[in-house]
Order: C-alpha cells, then sequence, then structure tokens
C-alpha cells in the first residue's frame, strides 16, 4: 500500500513497527499511544502521512523555534476541556497557528475571522476547545515579521482535510526565511 508521501508496509508487531493498527478497535498506536482512534482502514494512509510529516515538522522547529506552551500542561486532554495555548516572543509577528491531528487532519485554529494578522504584543494566549479528532494533537505554530498569505491561504484550503504531506510542501515553499516554527504535542480523548 503507498501513501500520498511515504510508503507503507506491513509487518508484523514483533519487527518494531512505527505505528500498529488494531483491527478489533480500529485504533493506531505509535510507541504505546493511541495517536487515532477508530481509523478505517482506507485512511491508515493519512494516518502514516502525519507519522512523516510531524517528523519534518520537528527538523523545521530545530532550525528557529518559536517557543510555545499548552496549559494546563496535562499529558491527555478530554472532549470539550479547554486549553490555552500560549506563544512567546510575538510582538509585530505574523502568526499562525494549526493542528495536525492524529488521522491526519489539518485544523486551522488562528488567524480565522477576524484575527489579526500581526501580533501587537509580547505574547499571544489562545484558548481551544479540545474536540474531534481525537488522538497525537500536534499543534504548530509559524511566526514571521511579515503576514504570510500565501502559507495562510494554503493552510484554510487543506482546514478539515486530511492532507499532513502537503503541509510540509507548503512551509517548505511559502515560509519566509526570517519564519520561527514552534511544535507542541498532547493527547486528547473522547
Amino acid at each position: 500500500m503507498k501513501s500520498r508521501d511515504v510508503t507503507i508496509e506491513s509487518v508484523q508487531p514483533t519487527d518494531n513497527p512505527d505505528l500498529i493498527w488494531d483491527p478489533s478497535s480500529q485504533d493506531v498506536i505509535a510507541w504505546g499511544d493511541v495517536v487515532a482512534f477508530k481509523v478505517d482502514p482506507t485512511d491508515l494512509a493519512s494516518v502514516v502521512d502525519r507519522t512523516a510529516a510531524i517528523r519534518d515538522l520537528k527538523k523545521f522547529a530545530t532550525r528557529s523555534p518559536q517557543i510555545m506552551r499548552v496549559s494546563p500542561d496535562d499529558r491527555q486532554h478530554r472532549s470539550n476541556q479547554t486549553i490555552d495555548i500560549d506563544i512567546s516572543d510575538v510582538n509585530n509577528r505574523a502568526v499562525l497557528l494549526f493542528n495536525v491531528s492524529g488521522d491526519g487532519t489539518i485544523q486551522m485554529l488562528y488567524p480565522i475571522g477576524s484575527d489579526a494578522s500581526l501580533n501587537q504584543s509580547a505574547n499571544l494566549r489562545l484558548p481551544l476547545r479540545v474536540r474531534e479528532p481525537f488522538g497525537a494533537e500536534q499543534v504548530v505554530a509559524i511566526t514571521s515579521q511579515q503576514r504570510m498569505a500565501e502559507l495562510e491561504s494554503l493552510l484554510l484550503h487543506l482546514n478539515r482535510r486530511r492532507a499532513p504531506g502537503q503541509v510540509i510542501q507548503a512551509i517548505a515553499r511559502y515560509a519566509p526565511p526570517d519564519a520561527r516554527i514552534g511544535s507542541i504535542g498532547f493527547f486528547s480523548v473522547p
């Protein structure tokens, strides 16, 4: 089976795979944690793409990191719980914030609607409500001294779609040279 961006190879659990799909629960497990709940076999490619995309995001984030935190800093957050994402040192910087869920769904978080294109304070705190799809969440912040219109437009286009590989390609293509990228992960459960 081949996903859009990475090759998928079926192996035995004893071969130490990156992901395990449990056919009875339809959950996808990585390193002992459920990264996506109730995944249909036809959607496994998106979960595999997500795993590869997160690996690439972490490489981007080490080049010029954007500091961010989630609070409360519990390892697991429940449905409808409100959490805060804090992004530091963003005065006069454009901020893009999105989530890559465990099943590979992209969720645009900021800016949406009438949100300001340039932040006017040193820190930005965004309250978010935990919602489906549940599993591993990877919230990503990209900041720059200039508005990132092409990247913002593409993220809005990918909103609610399973397209983690396309997000990586968009960041590589459209992130400006001064971009700082931060990423924080946590788990959500129903």
